[in-house]
């Protein structure tokens, strides 16, 4: 009998994503697919449950698109 390993599916997860970050902290990600607007839907479904304050910026460097992302806030309450 032979065996056919499967992969395991990962789903990105935007949200967790961003509450990860540290206030002041910046990462960078390469735009793909619907990335950039799936962070900008993980954005605004934190700032409704004021659960911090993240600043987007696109760049492009060297003929690639990267999406930088700063953490300013801990959450809209603190401010």
């Amino acid at each position: 009998m032979e065996i056919k390993v499967s992969q395991i599916k990962t789903v990105k997860c935007y949200i967790d994503t961003l509450r990860d970050f540290k206030v002041g902290e910046e990462k960078y990600f390469k735009l793909v697919n619907t990335d950039y607007i799936a962070f900008h839907n993980a954005r605004r479904r934190l700032h409704e449950r004021k659960a911090g304050v993240y600043n987007f910026e696109k760049i492009e460097t060297e003929g690639k698109r990267y999406f930088k992302i700063t953490r300013t806030e801990w959450s809209l309450i603190a401010s």
